[in-house]
C-alpha cells in the first residue's frame, strides 16, 4: 500500500502577552485598600453632579451606602475627573448617586464609573492618588535593557542627558558595543574600558577605544518601569515618566503592584483618623515595605555589575595557552 503522508503543519504563530493597564493597577490597589466598585451608568444624569447607576436600584440599600467615597470616571466626555460622593447621596429607589461637585458636562448613559472608598482615583483633598501611588510603584521598580546609541567616528564620551532618569554609575550594569553590519546573527561585543563621567543633568559614558561611524554603542542599564512603558506601539522609552491613559501597559504583574503599592496605601491612610487607628497603619506600613522589599529581591532582576571596568593593567591568556600576558590599559 502506498503511504500518504501529510504535509507538516507550519509552527503556530505565539499569542502576543497581554500586561495589566493603568485600570487594572488601580482597581488592584482599590481592592487592597479595602473597598472599590466598577460599574457604568444607566441613563443621562439629570445634573452635572449627578450620575445615574442601575446597579444601585435596591430596597436594602441606604442613602449612606457610598459615604466618604469618590466617584471616578475613566472614560467618556468627563475622563480622568473624580467627586467625592456627598453623604446620604444615593437615592436607592433611582439610583442616582449626587456627588459635591458637578461635572464638566451631565455624564451621560454607558459611561464607566468607578467608587472607591479609602483613596481617590487621583489625587483630591490633599489625599495621594490610586494612580500616583501606581505610578510610585513602577518608580521603585526595574527591568535590564540596552539602550542603543549611534556612535560617532572617534567620540570618546556619550553624554546621557537625553534619560532624565540616568543619573548614576550604579545604573548602569555594562557597556557593549555593535559593529555596523548587516548579519543578524553578529552579537554584541564588550567594551572592556569605560567609565562614567559624572555631570550633573548631562553625565557621560565614556570608552577607551572609540567607534566608527555606522556602530552602535549599547548602554545596559537599569530602567524604572514608570519610562518603559508601552503606550500601544509596544514597550519602549517614553517622554514623560508614568502610566497616564487607562491603556497604558508596564511589565509589573498585579501580584507586585499589590505587595508593593500596599507600603504606600497604609502610609497615606496613617495620615488620617484617629491617633490608635494612625498608629496601626504605620505598622502595617513597616510590614508591608518588609513585604515589598523581599518580593523585589525575589522577583526583579539582579545582573552582577562589573565594578573594574577601567583597569590600568588588563591580564589575559596568551594565544598558545601558555602562561598570561600583562598589558597597560588607555586607563
Amino acid at each position: 500500500m502506498p503511504i500518504i503522508l501529510d504535509p507538516i503543519a507550519g509552527a503556530p504563530t505565539p499569542a502576543l502577552a497581554t500586561f495589566p493597564t493603568l485600570g487594572q493597577y488601580r482597581r488592584r490597589l482599590a481592592d487592597a485598600a479595602g473597598f472599590t466598585i466598577q460599574t457604568a451608568t444607566t441613563a443621562l444624569a439629570g445634573a452635572a453632579n449627578q450620575l445615574v447607576v442601575a446597579d444601585f436600584i435596591s430596597s436594602e440599600l441606604e442613602s449612606t451606602f457610598l459615604g466618604n467615597t469618590w466617584a471616578y470616571q475613566p472614560l467618556g466626555p468627563n475622563a480622568g475627573q473624580n467627586r467625592r460622593v456627598v453623604y446620604g447621596g444615593l437615592a436607592p429607589g433611582t439610583g442616582t448617586v449626587t456627588v459635591e461637585a458637578p461635572y464638566s458636562v451631565a455624564t451621560p448613559a454607558g459611561t464607566p464609573v468607578e467608587f472607591h472608598g479609602k483613596l481617590p482615583a487621583t489625587r483630591r483633598e490633599g489625599r495621594l492618588g490610586l494612580n500616583d501611588i501606581v505610578n510610585r510603584v513602577l518608580a521603585e521598580c526595574w527591568t535590564v535593557q540596552k539602550l542603543p546609541i549611534p556612535a560617532v567616528q572617534d567620540q570618546r564620551v556619550y553624554p546621557m542627558g537625553a534619560y532624565p532618569w540616568l543619573r548614576a554609575e550604579d545604573q548602569v550594569i555594562e557597556v557593549y558595543s555593535l559593529g555596523q553590519t548587516t548579519d543578524p546573527n553578529a552579537q554584541d561585543q564588550l567594551m572592556i574600558n569605560w567609565r562614567w563621567v559624572p555631570a550633573g543633568d548631562n553625565p557621560g559614558i565614556e570608552v577607551a577605544m572609540p567607534l566608527n561611524a555606522g556602530d552602535t554603542l549599547k548602554v545596559q542599564c537599569f530602567v524604572p518601569l514608570s519610562w518603559w512603558i508601552n503606550q500601544g506601539a509596544g514597550f519602549g522609552l517614553v517622554a514623560s515618566e508614568g502610566l497616564v491613559s487607562e491603556t497604558d501597559q508596564a511589565l509589573l504583574n498585579l501580584m507586585g503592584m499589590e505587595i508593593i503599592g500596599a507600603s504606600y496605601v497604609y502610609w497615606e491612610l496613617a495620615k488620617w483618623g484617629l491617633p490608635e487607628d494612625r498608629a496601626e497603619y504605620r505598622q502595617l506600613r513597616a510590614q508591608a515595605r518588609a513585604a515589598a522589599n523581599e518580593w523585589k529581591r525575589l522577583s526583579l532582576d539582579h545582573p552582577k555589575i562589573r565594578k573594574q571596568h577601567w583597569p590600568a593593567m588588563l591580564t589575559v591568556r596568551s594565544r598558545d595557552n601558555y602562561g598570561y600576558h600583562s598589558y597597560m590599559t588607555p586607563g
